[in-house]
């Protein structure tokens, strides 16, 4: 039987990645998840010793309150809720992904999220319990627009 091992994400330079989006414009953060039966830490984590539990509870329990304490203490607000799935099947025959939520939150711009993913206290102590959780991830950041007429 294969041992699951422990996620590493690698995401881009948001900050390096301000520029793109407009000033001052809310962005909307997409995330497809797909959680570990069992969180995973690193032998060498710092929450490695911490009671075993699912990557759902990882994420829910110990994640998203590590992430709102980092916005906080950056000085922006926590994302806002905008979407919430938590029952995601493929419409597509080419695309079976097994997500299990889909989420959109909405922070005041993306200058905003970025300061808050790089901050040394999300890095800390957000991102060892996102990754223990999550087995698959994908993430998109969007500007809101009004629909087109047809």
């Amino acid at each position: 039987m294969a041992t699951a091992t422990a996620s590493s994400f690698k995401t881009k330079d948001y900050l390096s990645l301000v520029g793109q989006f407009p000033e001052n414009v809310p962005v909307v953060v997409i995330h497809f998840l797909r959680f570990h039966p069992v969180a995973i830490y690193p032998p060498d984590s710092p929450f490695a010793s911490l009671e075993p539990i699912s990557g759902r509870d990882a994420f829910y329990k110990r994640y998203a309150p590590a992430g709102t304490a980092a916005a906080k203490e950056v000085g922006i607000a926590p994302g806002e809720s905008r979407f919430f799935s938590a029952s995601v099947t493929s419409l597509l025959l080419h695309s079976d992904v097994p997500w299990d939520i889909v989420t959109a939150r909405k922070f005041a711009s993306f200058a905003d999220y970025a300061k808050y993913q790089a901050s040394k206290q999300y890095q800390e102590n957000a991102v060892p319990h996102r990754d223990a959780a999550l087995q698959d991830w994908s993430l998109v950041a969007c500007i809101e627009e009004e629909p087109p007429k047809f």
